[in-house]
């Protein structure tokens, strides 16, 4: 987590994706978030999740700003939350 933190401060990204293709990487994804917070970060970029078994009720208990469906979906949201035309 360190390390992962670390480079989100080196890189100063806009969005910051987190991949669960399985129900055990919910947890994880959920401490990550927490880490953010407590490192006081979580405010410098949007978090989306995705996945296989992500969905609405995932988020909610990651705290993520939002989820993919798909790769495309996802993609397109991080255009609009970027201002990027598609």
């Amino acid at each position: 987590m360190k390390t992962f933190i670390e480079e989100i401060n080196a890189y100063e990204p806009d969005v910051v994706a987190l991949s669960g293709f399985l129900t055990l990487a919910f947890d994880s994804m959920k401490e990550t978030i927490e880490a953010f917070d407590k490192e006081g970060m979580r405010s410098k970029f949007k978090i989306m999740i995705g996945g296989g078994q992500i969905d609405e009720a995932v988020r909610t208990y990651t705290s993520a700003d939002a989820f993919g469906i798909n790769a495309v979906e996802a993609v397109n949201l991080c255009k609009i939350w970027l201002g990027v035309k598609s």
